[in-house]
């Protein structure tokens, strides 16, 4: 007898999980049908979601390829101080560990540079130019005085390192340094304040977008509910459950949402980055920047899905919750 009751309960169970997926099915079509149905609307509401998720995609690769930029060109800037002929080893490990252990300058590297390396690396530079290798034949290595190169974490510290190298105490030692004016510490500042500028401008289109995507489609399912006004009451009156007939309007706007990040994802692939190495050539970041998101693609086209059908149920949400009442539903 409990052998029998037990077979009762899980044959009872099972059916009812069959009955669930049935119903599941049945609202993935209400919900496709309703789409179709509505189709100037269903595209419209797909155009604003699919450039609001376009927004997103070039705003992240904008703020990307700038900071990576940013950072290149800040790698780059250091100031140089060239030591007098006579200046022993000693006496420059003594200056750079003046800089190096002074904990406000926020030292980030300190290179010695010999004469040799000095003479070296103009050799390199000039390599091209047979007058200027045949003049440098003529000179000797005190033409090249040693030097440091100095890198900190915050450019505008640069300054401080050169007031150090400058003051008294280093006089009969320190020849001159590179640091002549901030222009290249300004610059940088302007490329990042460019940077910010433009990622705060996506991020507000990408709002904007966002938010008229949020109300297209809540005006696209309120109009969807009023027109099956009379299904929704009988559906009510015959016991529908209220997932059952709030599903449909859930799965319209998801597909919305699915075919935007679609759209998106191609739009951003297939044009924004298959065009972008051929600015390569003038902004070398963007080819890095380029292969990062190619490398991220299994990451990032799902990411655009979901947050399209984030959006699109969201919308559907707000328009059922204000619009869709029910009297005699369970």
């Amino acid at each position: 007898m409990t052998h029998l009751l037990k077979q009762g309960l899980n044959s009872m169970k099972g059916s009812n999980f069959k009955r669930k997926l049935i119903n599941a099915r049945r609202v993935f079509v209400i919900g496709s049908h309703s789409f179709i149905r509505n189709a100037w609307l269903s595209v419209a509401a797909t155009v604003v979601m699919g450039i609001t998720l376009a927004c997103i995609l070039l705003t992240l690769f904008a703020s990307y390829t700038l900071t990576s930029t940013v950072k290149s060109f800040t790698d780059n800037i250091d100031v140089s101080i060239y030591f007098n002929a006579n200046v022993s080893k000693e006496q420059i490990d003594e200056v750079s560990s003046a800089i190096r252990n002074d904990s406000s300058l926020g030292v980030k590297e300190v290179t010695y540079v010999s004469k040799e390396e000095a003479r070296a690396n103009y050799e390199a530079s000039i390599k091209d130019s047979i007058k200027e290798l045949q003049s440098l034949s003529q000179t000797n290595d005190d033409t090249f005085p040693a030097s440091i190169k100095v890198k900190t974490y915050d450019t505008g510290k640069l300054q401080d390192v050169v007031e150090i190298t400058r003051a008294k105490k280093y006089s009969k030692i320190v020849y001159k340094d590179s640091y002549k004016d901030d222009a290249k510490r300004v610059a940088v500042d302007r490329l990042g304040n460019i940077a910010k500028f433009l990622r705060n401008g996506g991020f507000v289109a990408s709002l904007l977008f966002g938010a008229i995507s949020i109300l297209v489609i809540l005006n696209t399912i309120r109009m969807a509910i009023f027109n099956r006004k009379d299904e929704i009451e009988i559906m009510q009156l015959i016991g529908a459950s209220k997932w059952y007939i709030r599903g449909p309007f859930l799965v319209e706007a998801s597909i919305y949402g699915a075919i935007a990040g679609v759209f998106a994802s191609l739009f951003f692939y297939l044009l924004v980055l298959g065009q972008a190495p051929k600015l390569g050539s003038y902004v070398e970041e963007i080819r890095p920047a380029v292969e990062k998101f190619q490398s991220i693609v299994w990451l990032l086209v799902p990411a655009t899905l979901l947050i399209g059908i984030a959006i699109g149920s969201f919308s559907a949400y707000l328009a059922i919750r204000k619009h869709l009442r029910f009297s005699h539903t369970k």
